[in-house]
């Protein structure tokens, strides 16, 4: 009597039927996670592809220059042109930031001067966002010299500009938070897209973008 468990058993594992249904089983598995890391992978490159285009987009807004006649980009409207293209052209659920900075060449040491980079576009969670602002940026970096902080930019070598030239650089960085997340993780990291584009008038640099500036003037209390 004892033998009978073992007995049935072997039976079973011995019964092609048995067989194939755990083979099937693993297989149905495999299909599935092969399929799940397919969307995921398609997912991601999608998010690096839209991420190109909102950094062409946001760069040729501020290139364009101020809206209004006090001289200064209006941060209100930055931020909204932002959440547009966060919610309508990047189509996946992101922590984003955009990094926009104005530089300009001098001819002379250093050549390309930072005259201001903004981190304060941010969409999303507010500690994951805080965390890609301080490490999005691969072009402007600062550095802490006498007590004072100091940027600067590291141009590709590829990349010249001329003496008096100033150009608009956005800098993109997006972290899945649902599909695509697992593969950028694990794989590639976070998603980072640049677009660099001449200022339309270079002689009149414009001024960094005052975030409680209201389309029409008008000023509120300041907020990140």
């Amino acid at each position: 009597m004892r033998r009978a468990p073992t007995l049935a058993l072997q039976a079973f594992t011995r019964d092609g039927r048995a067989s194939a249904g755990l083979e099937m089983a693993i297989g149905a598995v495999a299909l599935v996670t092969v399929a799940a890391l397919c969307i995921d992978l398609y997912t991601r490159v999608e998010a690096d592809t839209t991420s190109a285009r909102i950094a062409v987009t946001m760069a040729d807004y501020v290139s364009r220059g101020p809206d209004t006649d006090q001289g200064t980009l209006d941060g209100k409207a930055l931020k909204d042109l932002g959440k547009f293209l966060v919610e309508h052209e990047l189509g996946v659920p992101a922590d984003v930031v955009f990094i926009i900075s104005l530089l300009r060449h001098e001819g002379a040491p250093p050549e390309v001067e930072v005259l201001w980079s903004d981190n304060a576009l941010r969409y999303g969670d507010t500690n994951a966002t805080a965390a890609l602002a301080g490490d999005c940026s691969q072009l402007v970096t600062e550095t802490d010299e006498n007590g004072s902080t100091k940027q600067s930019a590291s141009l590709p070598t590829e990349f010249t500009m001329d003496t008096g030239e100033a150009v608009v650089v956005v800098e993109v960085c997006a972290r899945l938070t649902v599909a695509g997340s697992l593969t950028g993780r694990f794989v590639t990291g976070d998603v980072y897209r640049l677009h660099v584009l001449p200022l339309r008038d270079p002689a009149t640099p414009v001024a960094a973008p005052v975030h409680a500036r209201l389309r029409t003037g008008t000023a509120r209390a300041a907020h990140a």
